[in-house]
């Protein structure tokens, strides 16, 4: 039986603080430094959130590359705007949450 609504995964370039924030809203969100996955490779970070079927989401610029995917994964959510608000982060996340399916989502790149 597939999910029917997103997780997430904030990688560790993105402030625990988002998933405190997305939490409160009720949404289903993990970040790396809960899961102490700090200092790991993009594969590590890519590999832990698609096990799971959970969107990784990201400043990393690397994971705006298709050729960098080295997993079939549940989405990418990749923020250019590294200096963006948190306030930013979490309105952007919880818009997605809203407007997409993890069907939609699968093997794709969403520029927030």
């Amino acid at each position: 039986m597939s999910q029917s609504k997103l997780r997430f995964y904030l990688d560790e370039n993105m402030d625990p603080e988002i998933a405190e924030q997305l939490r409160r809203r009720g949404l289903d969100v993990l970040s790396a430094k809960e899961v102490n996955l700090l200092k790991v490779s993009d594969d590590v970070q890519l590999r832990y959130a698609a096990i799971r079927g959970r969107v990784i989401c990201t400043k990393d610029s690397d994971f705006a590359k298709p050729a960098n995917w080295t997993v079939e994964h549940d989405g990418i959510a990749f923020f250019p705007d590294a200096n963006a608000s948190i306030g930013y982060f979490v309105k952007a996340l919880e818009e997605l949450y809203h407007s997409e399916t993890p069907q939609n989502m699968k093997n794709s790149l969403r520029f927030l």
